[in-house]
């Protein structure tokens, strides 16, 4: 292994928040065949932010045309047809995000638009700003990915960058960032994000930055604010936050006892140890109001030309709180939930999922509920300024979130589990890296092994208990499948990377062999203590878990929110089948830009002139 290979890994040990390693809770032994077990609390540390930004206000504003991407994480395009109460249909004047109904009514809304499997965060920002697919890039992984293998066999892991995205020709990936900076260098370019790891994804190429101010969390600049704690079921926009329903967790002895349904039910449910965790680390999972307040303010003082400004606060309460855009998935709870003393008992608060009992969708609702006005906020914000006049706004999700079905047994989706017990593990040369419901899976050797253990997981059945039906949790791709594309599935290339493994031979970079993603709700657990969609890690010898309540990845949460507004340009609806990459190949088109990689989609600018 190289040593600049070494450096980043050690780079990327030392960067990592490692929790729980005075505060992993002990709850207590028990003994079950003579094994005891324990289960683990997260907890956060501390983190100091850097000073970086001066307080210098720029003297003179740009009257240069402006581009402002704004993404909400997670957002399924379905919340968009609902009413005040999540109930379809929703009409005029009754809408559940009233504010973004607004601004699609003044845009051209891409009513059919995906993402990219895998239908996640890292590589579908990038596919945004880049005009590409995840296959085109190589950045496959959320918060991080294998890369390599060291000198004893041991996968390594860095964090999603920059620095090793390349096209199909081993070009470095050029984004919008790039070509705006080639144009214009003198002008201002802002990424503020809610998820500080896809930041610092685009600061990874030291040599060719082109962000002039990186805003997250953690590091913004010294006239702003620190972010504030809030709920994400109860939120200060909530005026009955009092009276909403929101579930605990299931107890200790609430199902098997092994190590791994311990941990499960302790992070999963609304007021799970995952949503404490995420709700106390406000800078590093900063709620939408502080991402709007502070980007309103550095337009007003710093006057970037570009922006690409990443609201995560949907995706994160998705993950803890869960979803409700399909509202045939709730039904009333059993005993029936009993309001608060003083709280008005409606029929909207008994509701809960059949994928999990313990998501109640009222909870779910106040969510997206203040995503929306928060969106509003920084609309009218910008209008105030002057700035919609002159702004292109592209509004876009960078894939949507479903609830995962929550399952007593554990192993029906431990993936590494059953190719062990399959005997197709030896000497842990099969790394596995998974984020809610898709996983990677990377030989290092043996890989004549790969068929058999394709068939292994195929075969493989599990109990649904939302349908009541036995079937497989997943669908399986091999490279033929990345390569060549599975109907339904994956476009032709869409998962596999010609540069890496044809022409490469992967020495700079490793890729999957097999991808799981999960059906119908399946969530794959976290192995290696890697805890990707919190960005964050946990110590190497904690077992795999399921630990979110809602998620991504799989091909039920391609759909996603494309719309774009020009000034003086057309309105409407187009039933298009786009993807994600189009919408940066457009902006190229309308700026005049030159993307210098390979870029894959429709140019969209004639719907708008």
């Amino acid at each position: 292994m190289t040593e600049s290979n070494e450096v980043d890994r050690e780079g990327f040990r030392k960067k990592v928040s490692v929790i729980g390693r005075r505060s992993f809770l002990t709850w207590g032994a028990v003994v079950i065949g003579g094994l005891v077990l324990l289960a683990l609390g997260l907890w956060p540390k501390k983190s100091k932010r850097p000073k970086v930004f001066p307080p210098a206000v720029r003297k003179s504003k740009s009257n240069r045309k402006k581009l402002v991407f704004v993404a909400i994480d997670g957002l399924h395009p379905n919340y968009l047809e609902l009413d005040a109460k999540g109930l379809l249909p929703g009409t005029e004047g009754n809408w559940l995000m009233p504010n973004m109904r607004a601004f699609l009514k003044k845009s051209m809304w891409y009513k059919k638009a995906k993402a990219f499997l895998p239908a996640a965060t890292d590589m579908n920002h990038l596919n945004a700003l880049a005009g590409t697919s995840s296959g085109q890039t190589g950045i496959i992984g959320v918060w991080a990915q294998p890369t390599g293998w060291d000198a004893n066999g041991k996968a390594i892991i860095q964090h999603s960058s920059m620095s090793f995205a390349k096209d199909d020709r081993g070009r470095p990936v050029d984004t919008l960032f790039h070509a705006w900076k080639r144009k214009w260098p003198d002008s201002k370019t802002l990424l503020m994000t809610g998820k500080e790891w896809v930041g610092e994804m685009f600061l990874g190429d030291k040599a060719r930055q082109v962000v002039s101010m990186m805003v997250t969390g953690t590091n913004y600049p010294e006239y702003l604010e620190a972010p504030k704690r809030e709920s994400f079921a109860r939120p200060e926009t909530d005026s009955d936050k009092a009276c909403t329903p929101v579930s605990g967790r299931l107890g200790f002895f609430d199902g098997p006892l092994g190590l791994s349904d311990i941990m499960t039910r302790r992070y999963t449910g609304q007021g799970g140890s995952l949503t404490e965790f995420m709700e106390k680390r406000s800078g590093h999972f900063p709620h939408d109001r502080w991402i709007v307040d502070s980007a309103l303010e550095i337009f007003k003082r710093e006057d970037p030309d570009m922006a690409y400004i990443l609201l995560a606060q949907c995706d994160d309460g998705g993950h803890c709180i869960g979803s409700a855009w399909d509202p045939s998935e709730f039904k009333n709870i059993t005993p029936a939930h009993e309001a608060p003393q003083g709280c008005q008992d409606k029929s909207e608060y008994q509701l809960v999922s059949t994928r999990n009992k313990l998501l109640f969708k009222e909870a779910a609702l106040n969510v997206i509920r203040d995503v929306d006005i928060q969106f509003g906020r920084l609309t009218q914000g910008l209008e105030e300024q002057g700035l919609t006049d002159r702004s292109s706004i592209i509004l876009l999700s960078d894939h949507s979130s479903l609830n995962h079905i929550y399952s007593q047994d554990f192993s029906s989706t431990d993936v590494m589990g059953l190719l062990e017990k399959g005997g197709l593990v030896e000497k842990k040369n099969i790394y596995a890296f998974s984020v809610s419901s898709y996983g990677v899976l990377y030989w290092r050797d043996r890989k004549e092994t790969i068929p058999k253990a394709r068939a292994l997981l195929e075969a493989h059945r599990a109990f649904n208990p939302q349908s009541g039906q036995t079937e497989c949790p997943w669908l399986v791709l091999d490279r033929d499948d990345m390569k060549n594309g599975v109907e339904g599935v994956c476009l032709p290339g869409e998962l596999y990377h010609h540069y890496y493994i044809d022409v490469d031979r992967e020495k700079s970079m490793i890729w999957p062999d097999l991808i799981i993603l999960g059906k119908n709700g399946w969530q794959i657990p976290v192995y290696n203590g890697q805890v990707p969609n919190v960005g964050t890690k946990v110590p190497t010898w904690a077992p795999p878990w399921r630990i979110y309540n809602g998620g991504h990845g799989s091909i039920d949460t391609l759909p996603i929110v494309a719309a774009i507004s020009v000034p003086g340009g057309r309105t409407g609806i187009k039933e298009s089948a786009i993807r994600i990459s189009e919408l940066g190949v457009t902006a190229a088109s309308l700026f005049g830009l030159k993307i210098n990689s390979t870029t894959i989609g429709a140019d969209l600018s004639k719907d708008l002139l």
